[in-house]
C-alpha cells in the first residue's frame, strides 16, 4: 500500500510516479491541491511535520523530503524497502 502526496505539475512527483509506473508499483496519487483531499493532506503533513512534496506513505511509514530522502531515487529505494518488510 503506497500513497503519494503531491500535485500535478510537480517535477519530483512526476519523476517518482514514472518510476513507480515503470516498475509496476501499485500506488494511489493524492493531489494535495484538491479541496476533497484537504483533511487527509492536513493530517499527513502534520504527522510528517512537513509541507513539501512528494510525501510518501508506505504501509504505516511516512517518508518526507529532506527528512527521509534527499533524492527521488532514494525515495523510490525506500519505498521498495518498506514494501518488502
Amino acid at each position: 500500500m503506497v500513497r503519494l502526496y503531491g500535485f500535478k505539475g510537480c517535477p519530483y512527483c512526476d519523476e517518482l510516479k514514472d518510476m513507480y509506473d515503470k516498475n509496476n508499483i501499485d500506488y494511489t496519487f493524492v493531489d494535495v491541491t484538491l479541496k476533497e483531499n484537504d483533511a487527509e493532506t492536513e493530517k499527513v503533513f502534520k504527522i510528517a511535520n512537513e509541507d513539501s512534496v512528494p510525501i510518501i506513505l508506505v504501509k504505516k511509514t511516512i517518508l518526507a523530503p529532506e527528512k527521509s530522502f534527499k533524492s527521488i531515487e532514494e525515495a523510490y529505494d525506500l519505498t521498495l524497502k518498506f514494501l518488502n518488510e
